[in-house]
Parts: structure tokens; sequence; C-alpha cells
């Protein structure tokens, strides 16, 4: 995940034991862990809550985005704890009183010592059509005496709008190529006819947008929470049904089987959709690893090579809801998944980030930083 194209604090620390393993496995993570209560940055309402998006700034200050309207923006400031509000991404009416309607993710296109460019994408309610999207605005945010945060351009709309149901299926996750352009995550809203290619739309899709121009680069994703950008390597981390959870290399054009092929299994009979072909993905193209049972993988970052993590450097850190952990996933090269190590939290991790000195930043649905 990158949300901004510069770099900032620490939070999560990794201990490495190498001492009990053999010269074939990587050593085992021990993570020292401190957790910062953030309350007013959490998302609140029916179903539950919900920890919020984040994004780091040059200086090491975060930007939060939640709160009890789930559209708020914060300034965070770690060194002290502090936290101011910046503003409000979207209006009241743009949402309904389900903690599934708030802001998704916050990237940083540009920033000075007191302003940034920002896009934040997050799941908008339609009062005409009682139906739901997921957009993405351009953003000015201003951290001075007077914070202030003002919406500018769309950059992207989903279609078609939904009737409200799996509303958790946004996705919205968007991953920096530059200050002009970026990758974006469309989840599959729970629209009945997904499996129809010519009434989805956009859901269910990777997209590259930019102020000018919005491009499919893949579709069949079910609800891809994660996405991280390795050199010119785009990878996805996906919710499948009662398992089948999946990590994807992207690839222009490419169906990737949802709701035809899942290695997960059907939900109910009276489920919005019924995969064709569950626990199988003939047909279409395989994910790199899935997890049966399910994980709920959330965010994906990237560890610094050549760190304090030693041989996990450069690894794959991908975030849990259901699992409550953080998975380190070794790749052997960009296609070929090796080892992997789960480490638990015992927190549902909703995003995360990473400083260019290696340690891993964290928000819970709990409301909590981890530190």
């Amino acid at each position: 995940m990158r949300k901004g194209l510069l770099t900032a604090t620490a939070v999560l620390v990794a201990t490495i034991f190498p001492a009990t393993t053999s010269a074939a496995e990587l050593p085992e993570i021990k993570l020292s862990i401190q957790s910062i209560d953030t309350p007013t940055a959490q998302v609140q309402g029916s179903n539950g809550e919900r920890g919020a998006a984040i994004a780091r700034l040059a200086d090491g200050r975060l930007l939060l985005g939640g709160g009890s309207t789930g559209f708020t923006l914060f300034l965070y400031d770690l060194t002290n704890q502090q936290q101011i509000t910046i503003g409000r991404a979207a209006a009241a009416s743009e949402r309904i009183n389900d903690s599934r309607f708030a802001i998704t993710d916050i990237s940083v296109l540009t920033q000075t010592a007191e302003t940034a460019q920002l896009l934040i994408s997050y799941p908008r309610f339609n009062s005409e059509g009682r139906c739901v999207t997921v957009v993405v605005y351009s953003y000015r945010a201003n951290f001075g005496a007077q914070p202030s945060l003002k919406r500018g351009k769309m950059w992207f709309q989903s279609k078609p709008c939904v009737a409200i149901s799996a509303v958790q299926h946004a996705a919205g996750r968007m991953e920096l190529i530059d200050a002009k352009s970026a990758y974006l995550t469309i989840g599959d809203l729970g629209y009945p006819e997904i499996g129809d290619k010519t009434k989805r739309g956009t859901l269910g899709t990777v997209m590259k947008i930019s102020a000018k121009k919005v491009t499919q680069i893949s579709s069949g994703h079910r609800n891809a929470q994660g996405i991280l950008l390795i050199g010119k390597d785009l990878y996805t981390s996906e919710h499948g049904p009662r398992g089948g959870d999946e990590l994807n290399l992207i690839q222009q054009g490419i169906d990737y089987g949802w709701p035809t092929v899942t290695y997960g299994e059907r939900y109910s009979p009276g489920d919005y959709v019924s995969p064709t072909n569950p626990e199988s993905h003939n047909g279409f193209r395989k994910p790199l690893t899935y997890w049966v049972p399910s994980v709920a993988p959330t965010e994906l970052i990237q560890l610094p090579a050549a760190s304090a993590w030693g041989q996990w450097s450069s690894s794959i850190v991908m975030g849990t809801l259901r699992e409550e952990s953080l998975i380190f996933i070794q790749m052997k090269n960009k296609r070929v998944v090796g080892q992997m190590q789960t480490v638990n939290v015992n927190e549902r991790i909703r995003d995360l980030d990473v400083t260019k000195d290696g340690s891993i930043i964290a928000t819970t649905d709990s409301g909590k930083l981890l530190i």
C-alpha cells in the first residue's frame, strides 16, 4: 500500500529470534506491541465498530479517517498523542447510521508543511435511489491554525448503484502510482447480478484512476481490501465466501473468477449470489495463495529491503480481521509464495502502513493504534 509518496513514523517493531530455526526456515517473528486508544477516530453505528483508515505524512503525523460520522478526517501526532479534527469528507446525507458507510482509504498525493492534496474513497448512499456506490474525490487539507478539508473533483464513481446489502464489500482501497494516478479496488457490493458481465459495470474490479481518465485493469473480484504495488507488480488481498480468501497478482485484462469460482464454500441458498463452482478455480487465473478457512484479509504492505526484519525483509505483510493477526508472506519471486508466518495480535486489523525504517503501524476495529 503506497498511501503517500513520502515516509513517516515508527510503531510496530519486531524482534527476530533465529536461534531455534533450521537454515531452511525463516526465523520466528515476535512483536513488541504498544496500543494507543483513539476512540474518537473509531467508526460507530449499526453493524458494529470499524477501525479508522490511515495515511502517513512526511513529518510523522498520521491522517485517520472515520469517527462517529464515518467521514471525519483527523490529524494525529504520535509524539504527544494529540488529535485534531481537520474536517468532513462528505455530508451527513451521503450515509446512513451504519458503520460500513465510512472512509475506506486515504492517499496523499502531494504535501507541504501545512497542506496536503489527498484522495479519499468511501461508499456513498444515494437517498433518491436508496442505493450505494463507491466514490473517490480529491481534497485539499489544511493543517494550520484553522484546519480545514475542501472537496475537489470526483475521480471515480462505481456503477451500477446497488441496493443496500453487502456494503462491507465496497473494497475502495487505493495504491498510488504517482502524484497524478492510483489503482483502486472495487468490491461487488452484494450485487445479485454480479455474474452478468453486461450488468455488473465496474463492480468487482481493479481500476486505474486519475483526474482525467479511468481504465479497468482486471475483473472477477469479490472484495479486495488490500492492495500493494511492488515495482510494476500489483498485488491484492481478497475476501472469499466462507473461506477462499486470496492473494492475487493483478494483470491487465484478466478475469479472476468471482462469482463463477472460489476456493470457498457457498453460503445459504438465500445469499445474494451462489458460486457456480465452489471449492475450485478451474478455468480462471488462480491466486498466488489462498486461505481455507477464512482469515478475512485487509491491507497489504511491504517491509523494506535490508532492514531490521532480517530474512523477512522485503516480505509482504497482510492484516486480518477474523484471524486477529498479521500474516508475513515471503515471496520467492513475483509469482511464487515462499514461507508464511502468522503472528497473533488479538485485534481486528482494519488498516496498515509501514515506515522507511521498517516499522509497522496498524488501526484496529476496537479503536486503537498499535505501536
